[in-house]
């Protein structure tokens, strides 16, 4: 928990294949997935991703958004709100 910003979520792993645009794969805890707007890209469905970054040993890099293939967001499709 962070005193100043309240419990603390789990952070997912993106691999560079499953995100645009960036280099390496993207640890981030996600807050918000854009649900409605699905984007066609690659043949697949992507999502807009809102979070904050952070680093392999957990320290926060700052805000950041993405663009999400949807496979990977399976498992945060009932956790995360739209």
């Amino acid at each position: 928990m962070d005193r100043n910003r309240g419990p603390v979520g789990p952070v997912s792993l993106f691999p560079e294949s499953d995100y645009r645009f960036g280099a390496g794969p993207l640890r981030m805890r996600v807050e918000r997935i854009d649900w409605n707007r699905p984007v066609r890209y690659d043949d697949d469905n992507w999502y807009e991703v809102d979070g904050v970054e952070v680093t392999a040993d957990g320290r926060e890099i700052g805000r950041r958004q993405a663009l999400v293939r949807a496979r990977s967001l399976s498992s945060l499709r009932r956790n995360v709100r739209p």
